[in-house]
């Protein structure tokens, strides 16, 4: 059976690669490290958590949050596995 690999790791070992597509991960460009203060820039993170996590960081810091669109920008994050169909996941399949 294969072992989990780490998520701070940047490539798959080739015995996970079968279960590593399976979720969505993000990683924050280290230029733009300054807009997001408590995500780790360079780490591969799977994104729900770190979308969680920004959200999370706006409201303490008492921003007004209204979020529309993408919260992770293609332009601050790079993205890897995961369904990249263009379609949401039902609530209960997340």
């Amino acid at each position: 059976m294969p072992q989990p690999t780490s998520l701070a790791s940047d490539t798959p070992s080739p015995s996970s690669s079968t279960t590593w597509t399976a979720r969505r991960e993000a990683r924050l460009r280290p230029e733009h490290a300054h807009l997001y203060p408590r995500a780790p820039a360079g780490m591969w993170e799977v994104a729900a958590i770190v979308v969680d996590r920004i959200i999370a960081a706006r409201l303490l810091g008492g921003a007004n949050l209204a979020v529309q669109g993408r919260v992770l920008s293609d332009e601050h994050f790079e993205f890897r596995g995961g369904a990249d169909t263009g379609a949401r996941p039902r609530r209960e399949d997340r």
